[in-house]
Protein backbone atom coordinates (compact mmCIF):
# COMPACT_ATOMS: atom_id res chain seq x y z
CA UNK A 1 0.00 0.00 0.00
CA UNK A 2 2.97 2.42 0.92
CA UNK A 3 4.36 1.77 -2.18
CA UNK A 4 1.39 2.56 -4.10
CA UNK A 5 0.49 5.34 -2.49
CA UNK A 6 4.04 6.98 -2.92
CA UNK A 7 3.75 6.11 -6.77
CA UNK A 8 0.51 7.96 -6.91
CA UNK A 9 1.68 11.01 -5.27
CA UNK A 10 5.03 11.23 -7.37
CA UNK A 11 2.48 11.32 -10.29
CA UNK A 12 0.71 14.15 -8.26
CA UNK A 13 3.54 16.33 -7.76
CA UNK A 14 4.86 15.68 -11.04
CA UNK A 15 1.81 17.81 -12.27
CA UNK A 16 4.08 20.00 -10.17
CA UNK A 17 1.51 20.79 -7.56
CA UNK A 18 -1.46 20.48 -9.74
CA UNK A 19 -3.98 20.08 -7.47
CA UNK A 20 -2.32 22.22 -4.13
CA UNK A 21 -4.91 22.51 -1.50
CA UNK A 22 -3.76 25.80 -0.66
CA UNK A 23 -3.83 28.47 -3.47
CA UNK A 24 -0.49 30.55 -2.35
CA UNK A 25 2.88 29.07 -2.70
CA UNK A 26 5.65 31.08 -0.74
CA UNK A 27 9.05 29.99 -1.78
CA UNK A 28 11.51 29.32 1.11
CA UNK A 29 15.73 30.57 -0.27
CA UNK A 30 18.84 30.60 0.67
CA UNK A 31 21.69 31.62 -1.05
CA UNK A 32 25.67 32.61 -1.11
CA UNK A 33 26.29 36.02 -1.05
CA UNK A 34 29.87 35.87 -2.46
CA UNK A 35 28.24 34.70 -5.79
CA UNK A 36 27.93 36.82 -8.50
CA UNK A 37 23.92 36.81 -9.39
CA UNK A 38 24.22 40.26 -11.62
CA UNK A 39 26.14 38.25 -14.26
CA UNK A 40 23.88 35.70 -14.76
CA UNK A 41 22.20 36.32 -17.84
CA UNK A 42 21.63 32.75 -19.07
CA UNK A 43 20.83 29.26 -17.41
CA UNK A 44 20.90 25.97 -18.92
CA UNK A 45 18.53 23.47 -17.24
CA UNK A 46 19.87 20.17 -16.19
CA UNK A 47 18.75 16.78 -16.74
CA UNK A 48 16.98 15.47 -13.58
CA UNK A 49 18.90 12.60 -11.93
CA UNK A 50 16.71 9.25 -12.46
CA UNK A 51 18.84 7.29 -9.44
CA UNK A 52 16.09 8.12 -6.86
CA UNK A 53 13.14 6.21 -6.48
CA UNK A 54 10.77 9.57 -6.96
CA UNK A 55 12.32 10.53 -9.88
CA UNK A 56 11.85 7.08 -11.94
CA UNK A 57 8.37 7.62 -11.54
CA UNK A 58 8.57 10.98 -13.50
CA UNK A 59 7.50 10.65 -17.00
CA UNK A 60 9.91 12.75 -19.60
CA UNK A 61 6.46 14.28 -20.65
CA UNK A 62 6.52 15.17 -17.02
CA UNK A 63 9.31 16.58 -16.90
CA UNK A 64 9.70 18.22 -20.15
CA UNK A 65 6.33 20.21 -18.63
CA UNK A 66 7.83 21.17 -15.86
CA UNK A 67 11.07 22.35 -17.65
CA UNK A 68 9.10 24.36 -20.01
CA UNK A 69 7.31 25.97 -17.56
CA UNK A 70 10.49 27.17 -15.58
CA UNK A 71 11.94 28.03 -18.63
CA UNK A 72 8.77 30.04 -19.23
CA UNK A 73 9.58 32.00 -16.28
CA UNK A 74 12.72 32.63 -16.76
CA UNK A 75 12.25 34.24 -20.10
CA UNK A 76 9.53 36.39 -18.50
CA UNK A 77 12.47 37.40 -15.92
CA UNK A 78 14.88 38.18 -18.86
CA UNK A 79 16.57 35.12 -18.91
CA UNK A 80 17.89 33.20 -21.85
CA UNK A 81 17.85 29.42 -21.61
CA UNK A 82 20.12 27.52 -23.34
CA UNK A 83 20.41 24.07 -24.22
CA UNK A 84 24.83 23.90 -24.16
CA UNK A 85 26.07 24.07 -20.86
CA UNK A 86 29.27 25.52 -21.98
CA UNK A 87 27.51 29.00 -22.75
CA UNK A 88 25.72 29.11 -19.62
CA UNK A 89 26.12 31.26 -16.85
CA UNK A 90 24.53 29.01 -14.13
CA UNK A 91 22.91 25.73 -14.28
CA UNK A 92 19.66 25.43 -13.39
CA UNK A 93 18.54 21.88 -11.56
CA UNK A 94 15.07 20.36 -9.56
CA UNK A 95 13.53 17.50 -8.22
CA UNK A 96 10.73 16.66 -6.34
CA UNK A 97 10.04 15.31 -2.63
CA UNK A 98 7.08 13.89 -1.38
CA UNK A 99 6.34 12.70 2.42
CA UNK A 100 3.32 10.95 3.68
CA UNK A 101 1.82 12.62 6.88
CA UNK A 102 -0.40 12.08 8.98
CA UNK A 103 -3.26 15.10 10.55
CA UNK A 104 -4.97 13.56 13.67
CA UNK A 105 -7.30 16.24 15.25
CA UNK A 106 -9.22 15.47 18.40
CA UNK A 107 -12.73 17.03 19.20
CA UNK A 108 -14.82 17.53 22.20
CA UNK A 109 -18.16 17.53 21.95
CA UNK A 110 -19.95 19.92 23.85
CA UNK A 111 -22.36 18.83 26.91
CA UNK A 112 -25.03 21.20 28.06
CA UNK A 113 -24.89 23.08 31.30
CA UNK A 114 -27.15 21.90 34.15
CA UNK A 115 -28.86 19.11 31.61
CA UNK A 116 -30.18 16.68 33.34
CA UNK A 117 -30.64 13.89 30.80
CA UNK A 118 -27.59 14.32 28.28
CA UNK A 119 -24.95 11.75 29.19
CA UNK A 120 -21.04 12.19 29.13
CA UNK A 121 -19.23 14.55 26.83
CA UNK A 122 -18.14 12.31 23.82
CA UNK A 123 -14.74 13.02 21.90
CA UNK A 124 -14.20 12.28 18.38
CA UNK A 125 -10.55 11.89 16.95
CA UNK A 126 -10.38 12.34 13.32
CA UNK A 127 -7.29 10.83 11.22
CA UNK A 128 -6.09 12.02 7.91
CA UNK A 129 -3.17 10.98 5.69
CA UNK A 130 -2.03 13.17 2.97
CA UNK A 131 1.04 13.58 0.97
CA UNK A 132 3.16 16.76 1.09
CA UNK A 133 4.94 17.73 -1.72
CA UNK A 134 8.10 19.65 -2.07
CA UNK A 135 9.46 21.36 -5.33
CA UNK A 136 13.09 22.08 -4.79
CA UNK A 137 15.40 24.42 -6.93
CA UNK A 138 18.91 25.15 -7.54
CA UNK A 139 21.47 27.44 -9.17
CA UNK A 140 24.73 25.84 -9.66
CA UNK A 141 28.01 27.69 -10.02
CA UNK A 142 29.40 25.85 -13.49
CA UNK A 143 32.74 27.25 -12.19
CA UNK A 144 32.85 25.22 -8.68
CA UNK A 145 30.28 22.91 -9.24
CA UNK A 146 27.62 23.96 -6.62
CA UNK A 147 24.84 24.77 -5.47
CA UNK A 148 24.67 28.92 -4.87
CA UNK A 149 20.88 29.22 -4.32
CA UNK A 150 18.04 27.07 -3.45
CA UNK A 151 14.28 27.99 -3.36
CA UNK A 152 11.60 25.28 -2.17
CA UNK A 153 8.07 25.69 -1.75
CA UNK A 154 5.79 22.97 -0.12
CA UNK A 155 2.19 21.81 -0.76
CA UNK A 156 -0.03 19.42 0.25
CA UNK A 157 -1.15 17.39 -2.83
CA UNK A 158 -4.89 16.56 -3.70
CA UNK A 159 -5.57 12.78 -3.92
CA UNK A 160 -7.28 13.62 -7.72
CA UNK A 161 -5.79 16.62 -9.21
CA UNK A 162 -7.78 18.29 -11.99
CA UNK A 163 -5.43 17.49 -15.61
CA UNK A 164 -7.44 20.92 -16.96
CA UNK A 165 -5.80 23.18 -14.45
CA UNK A 166 -2.37 21.69 -14.65
CA UNK A 167 -0.43 24.34 -16.96
CA UNK A 168 -1.90 26.99 -14.98
CA UNK A 169 -0.64 25.44 -11.71
CA UNK A 170 2.88 24.25 -13.31
CA UNK A 171 3.37 28.08 -14.48
CA UNK A 172 2.30 29.09 -10.82
CA UNK A 173 4.51 27.00 -9.17
CA UNK A 174 7.43 28.25 -11.19
CA UNK A 175 6.83 31.44 -10.82
CA UNK A 176 6.84 30.73 -6.87
CA UNK A 177 9.59 28.77 -6.38
CA UNK A 178 11.87 31.50 -8.58
CA UNK A 179 10.22 34.47 -6.87
CA UNK A 180 13.51 34.88 -4.85
CA UNK A 181 15.67 34.92 -7.83
CA UNK A 182 18.29 36.66 -7.82
CA UNK A 183 18.31 37.59 -4.32
CA UNK A 184 18.99 40.99 -2.65
CA UNK A 185 22.88 40.14 -2.25
CA UNK A 186 22.86 44.08 -1.30
CA UNK A 187 20.12 43.63 1.51
CA UNK A 188 21.49 40.06 2.99
CA UNK A 189 25.02 41.89 3.99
Amino acid sequence: MGLMLRAGAVAALAFLLNGCASTTLEAVSDFDANFAFEKVQSLAILPIDRTSAAEKLISDMQVDRINASLTSELRARGYRVVDDRQSADAYLAWHLVTREKTDIRSYNAASAYNCWRCGPPVSDVSVRRYVQGTFIVDVIDPLRNRSVWRSTIQSRLASDPDPKDADKNRAMAAKAVLAPFPPDVAEAQ
